[in-house]
């Protein structure tokens, strides 16, 4: 069986991740269908090879850690029950993540997430679904939700395209992927998503761009990033009210950036009566919750479902304390390091695939919640990204380091 990026391979556990990815993106049409679907691809994937199951696991001890302490907050959770039910779902999303990277190259994963989104959007477009005021929603709950998916795919298309070892059916897989994904991102009308999106494919371009500069060259031109990246801030804080006023006015936003800024002091006061331990996984947002119950009425959630703080850290510090995060960050923040560091070392489709997927994680993480949720493609994604960072960081002993290169991305 070859492994030319120009080939489609059909290997088992490729297939049980797609498999897993389809369900997770069809879950708001399939509900209760779809996650047993996912459930069954999950098992099929994690027990495939058992004997794998104890290294992949010792070398993703701060990933186990995280889900340790989501667990562990069933104990003092406002809701245990629904704590320790969803502590235990994200074991298993955690689970399927970090058994996929360990056994799938990023080349095979890169083809995977760029097949099940281009067949995503089209079932998106097929079904044609909008809000009362136009934007799109595809087969997703929200238009932030639509959004926020079609970022992986205008990134995986793109990743695609800036690599020319990738050639054949899969360069014009990624040229539809990334223009329906762009089309499909105008349409949903989230500016947040637009920006994040942009932001990143400038970044990723900027690495491809590298390819044959020396690294003193390279070194240069990441200084001249980081100077002009203050000089704009300079300026933005000099000027901060008119650009305020400009991104409002071309955002449709209102000063409170649409009841967050309103959101994010609530939340600092959940944190700062909970500091350390917060008030447990996913035990924020429950029925009878006074404080959760006054923000649903707020703002007009009748179905108390699908609302959070709006930003990843602070969400996240409310539900799994200062301790949680700290253990996201380190995975998260190590993890992007590390493999933005790699795409502008050697750019390829694999670097720049998972460079660009970090930085539309930090880009968003101001304004949505991007990890880690259970049975959700991004945070399956975002630990796989960790798992292959790890491997990219440290990669195995006792091969050569071309063997070791190829293990990653062929």
């Amino acid at each position: 069986m070859t492994s030319r990026t120009g080939d489609i391979l059909l290997r088992p556990t490729a297939l049980w991740l797609g498999v897993a990815l389809m369900a997770l993106n069809v879950v708001t049409l399939g509900g209760s269908k779809a996650a047993l679907i996912f459930l069954i691809a999950c098992l099929a994937l994690v027990l495939r090879r058992p004997g794998n199951l104890l290294a992949e696991t010792q070398a993703a001890g701060l990933i186990w850690a995280l889900a340790l302490w989501c667990l562990l907050s069933t104990l003092w959770s406002y809701a245990p029950g629904q704590t320790l039910r969803n502590a235990i779902q994200l074991t298993l999303t955690f689970a399927i993540a970090v058994a996929a990277a360990s056994r799938l190259s990023i080349s095979s994963v890169l083809r995977v997430v760029l097949v099940t989104s281009f067949l995503t959007l089209l079932l998106s477009l097929a079904i044609g679904r909008q809000t009362p005021v136009g934007h799109w929603v595809g087969i997703y709950a929200s238009k932030n939700a639509f959004a926020q998916f079609c970022t992986v795919c205008v990134i995986a298309g793109l990743a695609v395209l800036l690599d020319p070892r990738w050639r054949g059916a899969w360069r014009l897989l990624g040229v539809l992927t990334v223009a329906l994904g762009v089309l499909s991102l105008v349409k949903a009308g989230s500016a947040g998503a637009l920006l994040a999106a942009m932001l990143t494919a400038l970044a990723m371009v900027s690495f491809s761009l590298m390819r044959r500069l020396s690294g003193w060259q390279k070194l240069f031109g990441i200084l001249m990033a980081a100077l002009l990246c203050a000089i704009l801030i300079v300026l933005i804080a000099g000027f901060f009210d008119s650009f305020t006023r400009a991104f409002l006015a071309a955002t449709g936003k209102d000063l409170t950036l649409t009841g967050r800024t309103d959101l994010w002091r609530i939340a600092f006061q959940e944190i700062a009566a909970h500091p350390l331990l917060g008030q447990g996984f996913k035990g924020f947002w429950v029925p009878g919750n006074p404080t959760a119950e006054a923000l649903w009425t707020q703002f007009g959630i009748d179905s108390k479902i699908g609302f959070h703080f709006h930003h990843s850290l602070i969400s996240n510090a409310v539900e799994i304390g200062l301790i949680g995060v700290a253990l996201q960050i380190a995975i998260v923040g190590g993890a992007g390091f590390v493999l933005i560091g790699w795409a502008i070392a050697k750019p390829s489709a694999e670097s720049l695939f998972l460079a660009g997927f970090m930085i539309r994680q930090l880009a968003l993480l101001n304004s949505e919640v991007v990890f880690f949720t259970q049975f959700e493609p991004v945070s399956i994604l975002t630990i796989m990204a960790a798992v292959y960072a790890r491997r990219v960081l440290r990669p195995p002993v006792s091969v050569s380091r071309a063997v070791r290169f190829r293990g990653v991305v062929a």
